[in-house]
């Protein structure tokens, strides 16, 4: 699996993968503590749109550690 940093998401492709479950774990680093909504992220075959996948929406909450 190979990936690209952007600004504000992460997108992670893949040349061939055989059914089944996958994870894709990341870092990120926060300045600003809060509540936020993390989106669920989507999945879709470049050639076959109708062919996707979702996972669930969440809320991320960050606090000072003193």
């Amino acid at each position: 699996m190979t990936y690209r940093e952007c600004l504000q998401s992460i997108i992670a492709y893949a040349d061939h993968l055989e059914p089944g479950v996958y994870s894709l774990h990341y870092l990120v680093c926060s300045v600003t503590p809060g509540t936020f909504s993390w989106p669920g992220a989507e999945v879709h075959l470049q050639y076959a749109p109708k062919e996707f996948g979702r996972t669930a929406e969440s809320t991320l909450i960050l606090e000072n550690v003193k």
